[in-house]
């Protein structure tokens, strides 16, 4: 017990040092990051950086810093050295905790020592004094893990002391054995932290991160930035530098835009001839197309790679519809003989149920016809269903035929409705009838027009 003492004024020391710094003033202000790319340029992010699959998105300053102009960057992840930026964060992070609260939780901390061995001293029973003893060395050992490793050198100072407390706790209180208990030890980030960037360099940054940026939109606004930062800090930038980047910003800017018209006018242009090529089935002309996108895109410098990708797999699908179609079409030649016979053994009954047509119609509307016209009106769709039954169809046009079939037993079935209203003089009869008639002329022309579709060569949907 006689090293309680020495623990007790090694914490009074610590906390008495600690209350000696002057307690830290928090600005407000986001601490500056920076995203370190593969070439060594350290970009600056405004708060912290975040890394989303592949892309590494921050707010980039430009200009002073502390006007907090801020422009939205988005990187391939692959650009960025990530093992030196996430040492600098962890830098940038310690940096901040030491000037925001790291006192005040150091303070806390020698506060809770002390209470612990307080409670040591007052504590009666060994086993109890042991296990405060304990408790608190194992809250001291996660302790710089937890703060950045801040002042980690004091805790393991306060740690050796309460260890040899323990063991004299431990021989009072006739315990034999002892836990080993291994904790790394923290130490707090060694990398130095980068002056903010004047407002030159903040341009210089942005010029960097608009020659790694892989999507041409990210591209252009970061350099439109840039050309807008200059002409707005003129007066605060050096006259002949601001003279250079500027111009160099605009014919960067102006190249992009070039290469926009460029593809925009290769990708209608492509687009055009590969739909031409699918809707002829003309697969050759859908492959050229894809040649010529591949060969202005080596010419142009392949500067759209994105763009690129998602138009080859357009074309992909018109390749894959030109081939579909082509074989629709050489099926359908094979089978345009037996399509032409079929039309040729229908003509009759469908001239036939086209001839009756405005009779159905009458039927329809409850216009007539005669009563003295029904029997061989009735006569004459028998005649037409009969014509239409005995012809076999191809299989393609089985359910066109069906139709047809369909077409002509309503209109007999109209007819005799008719018939049936006229001879009782039944309005229900003779909305029937209507009903019957109006669908016999549906059906005709859906039959038709099917049968239309299924006779020419097939188009691309």
């Amino acid at each position: 017990m006689h090293l309680l003492p020495a623990l007790c004024l090694a914490v009074v020391a610590t906390a008495a040092a600690a209350g000696l710094v002057p307690a830290a003033q928090d600005t407000g202000a986001a601490p500056l990051f920076r995203v370190i790319l593969n070439d060594g340029t350290a970009l600056v992010s405004y708060g912290e950086y975040s890394r989303v699959g592949d892309r590494v998105v921050f707010s980039m300053p430009l200009g002073d810093p502390s006007l907090a102009r801020l422009q939205l960057v988005n990187l391939p992840a692959a650009a960025v050295n990530w093992e030196s930026t996430e040492r600098y964060a962890e830098a940038t992070r310690y940096a901040q905790y030491v000037a925001t609260r790291a006192e005040a939780d150091y303070a806390v901390l020698t506060g809770q020592v002390a209470e612990a061995l307080q409670a040591i001293a007052i504590t009666a029973a060994p086993s109890r004094r042991l296990e405060i003893a304990e408790q608190i060395r194992r809250y001291l050992s996660g302790w710089p893990a937890a703060h950045y490793g801040y002042r980690s050198r004091d805790v393991r100072e306060m740690e050796a002391l309460l260890d040899e407390t323990i063991s004299g706790l431990r021989a009072s209180a006739g315990v034999q054995q002892f836990d080993l208990s291994l904790v790394a030890m923290v130490e707090p980030p060694t990398m130095p932290r980068l002056p903010d960037p004047s407002p030159a360099q903040s341009i210089e940054q942005a010029m960097v991160a608009a020659r790694v940026a892989d999507v041409p939109a990210e591209r252009m606004t970061l350099l439109r930035a840039v050309i807008a930062l200059i002409d707005e800090d003129h007066a605060q930038l050096p006259g002949d530098w601001a003279r250079r980047a500027k111009e160099s910003a605009k014919a960067t800017l102006e190249a992009e835009l070039q290469a926009e018209k460029k593809y925009a006018d290769l990708s209608k242009s492509v687009l055009q001839a590969a739909s031409r090529a699918a809707a002829s089935a003309d697969v050759r002309g859908v492959t050229k197309a894809m040649d010529r996108l591949r060969s202005r895109d080596a010419r142009l410098g392949g500067k759209r790679p994105d763009e690129v990708r998602a138009l080859m797999a357009a074309l992909e699908d018109k390749l894959d519809a030109a081939r579909r179609l082509r074989l629709m079409r050489d099926q359908w030649t094979l089978r345009s003989q037996a399509f032409e016979q079929y039309r040729r053994d229908v003509a009759p009954g469908v001239r036939g149920l086209q001839d009756l047509r405005d009779r159905l119609e009458d039927i329809r509307s409850l216009a007539g016809p005669g009563v003295a016209d029904l029997p061989s009106l009735a006569s004459r769709f028998e005649r037409v269903y009969r014509q239409l039954a005995v012809v076999k169809p191809p299989p393609e046009m089985a359910a066109a035929h069906a139709t047809l079939l369909s077409a002509a037993d309503l209109g007999v079935q109209a007819v005799r409705a008719r018939s049936k209203a006229a001879l009782n003089g039944d309005v229900a009869a003779a909305w029937d009838a209507s009903a019957a008639a109006s669908g016999s002329v549906m059906m005709l022309a859906q039959a038709l027009q099917r049968i239309e579709v299924l006779s020419r060569p097939p188009e691309l949907q």
